[in-house]
């Protein structure tokens, strides 16, 4: 674009590292502008081009930008539970899909409750591990146990419900009860990245 020419719009560009789209706009003068409908804690890369009446002009250099991250989209997968002893049943799963966890993964919740009481009457024992050891149970007695991941943002939802019976007696039976149906939740959701248009141009800055 030559000196002296009047800016009469700008394109706006951008794409991400998760769905790998590249996106165009059109939008009018102004010193900022709002991206919306981003994917959570995703790396995109924007750049810009004045528009006069002679045509576009040559683009900025990339930045890039980070969103940031939101709860999981999906549960834990494969959780599995095991008698162990009259009192004690063992429980393992897995992360949620890396696609989905939309952060960093950085506690589980674990909620234990007797068949046959509702839901809000489960104990909630939060870690940082895949596995546990729940001790103090009743004697050959159906617990109901489901398992949800979270990030720096808040829970996630949580996985299928399994049910697992101790044991009677000392005698460890070699069964698991295995549920794995996950279900996955859109990634997208309404994020937003609000773009300083002069610092884009002259200073390479972007303010989130």
């Amino acid at each position: 674009m030559h000196a002296g020419e009047n800016i009469v719009s700008y394109e706006l560009y951008w794409n991400d590292t998760y769905a790998k789209e590249k996106n165009h706009r059109r939008i009018p003068i102004s010193e900022s502008y709002t991206l919306t409908n981003l994917y959570p804690n995703t790396l995109y890369y924007i750049w810009l081009a004045a528009r006069s009446q002679r045509g576009e002009g040559a683009t900025t250099p990339p930045i890039h930008v980070r969103t940031k991250q939101y709860v999981p989209g999906a549960p834990p997968q494969n959780v599995t539970g095991e008698a162990v002893g009259p009192t004690s049943i063992r429980v393992s799963w897995q992360p949620p899909p890396a696609e989905s966890s939309n952060g960093r993964i950085i506690y589980y919740k674990l909620h234990c409750v007797e068949s046959g009481r509702s839901d809000s009457e489960a104990s909630v024992t939060k870690l940082n591990t895949t596995s546990i050891t729940l001790d103090e149970l009743k004697r050959w007695t159906e617990y109901r146990i489901w398992v949800l991941a979270g990030t720096s943002v808040g829970d996630g939802p949580p996985s299928y419900p399994i049910v697992v019976r101790t044991l009677e007696d000392g005698t460890i039976i070699k069964k698991k009860n295995t549920i794995n149906k996950t279900k996955i939740y859109k990634k997208k959701k309404t994020l937003t990245l609000v773009l300083n248009i002069i610092n884009i141009e002259h200073k390479n800055v972007l303010l989130p």
